[in-house]
């Protein structure tokens, strides 16, 4: 691909995210994108085959952070109940922060990704995520019980629905385009509501 190609796709992706971000992508032209860029529709298909594939290079950065974010964060807390205890993970607030600085590193991304995203693969990526972290979670419970820690044997439908319900919350920072510092001290206060019912619902 040459410079001009990279350039492109650079104007494409600019524009695109622009005409998402206001009809999302049902809605979204890709005739309007290609006018938006300066160029013909058949020109723009030539650097993307139909509009989902343009979407998937949108959202690409949140996807891939977010896969980071549910890998490195299942090893830096589980790491950190075997290092320093249980009390020390549940103290940990250092998650919530995280999630806050990769939002709003790309917000247009994520916002595109969670609010915009209906007719896409990626219409229920919430609930993908939830089940990352459903699934992580359960596997730390049986870790810890396997040591003797006593736990509660959850009902797993209930733990998604809870979870989900955390997560939502959290991303209503998205939905309602709240500053940094808003969403920072927003994500704080679910965190803190949410971390006795989960120590209550987990039994450790």
């Amino acid at each position: 691909m040459n410079i001009n190609d990279t350039s492109t796709r650079e104007k494409i992706l600019e524009a695109a995210t622009e005409e998402f971000m206001s009809k999302g992508f049902a809605d979204a032209s890709m005739r309007k994108i290609a006018g938006k860029v300066g160029i013909t529709a058949t020109a723009l298909y030539r650097h993307y085959k139909d509009k989902e594939a343009i979407f998937d290079a949108v959202v690409e950065p949140a996807v891939k952070a977010w896969e980071l974010l549910c890998q490195t964060e299942e090893k830096r807390q589980t790491g950190t109940a075997r290092e320093s205890g249980l009390e020390a993970m549940w103290g940990d607030n250092d998650q919530v922060r995280r999630i806050v600085e990769l939002i709003y590193k790309d917000f247009d991304a994520h916002k595109i990704l969670f609010c915009k995203s209906d007719g896409t693969k990626y219409e229920d990526y919430l609930h993908e995520i939830v089940t990352k972290v459903q699934t992580a979670t359960l596997t730390f419970m049986n870790e810890i019980e396997d040591k003797g820690i006593q736990v509660n044997h959850v009902d797993e439908k209930e733990m998604h629905l809870i979870l989900s319900a955390q997560y939502a919350a959290m991303l209503e920072m998205v939905n309602h385009d709240f500053s940094y510092e808003e969403a920072l001290h927003y994500c704080d206060t679910v965190n803190n509501f949410f971390k006795e019912g989960w120590r209550k619902f987990l039994g450790f």
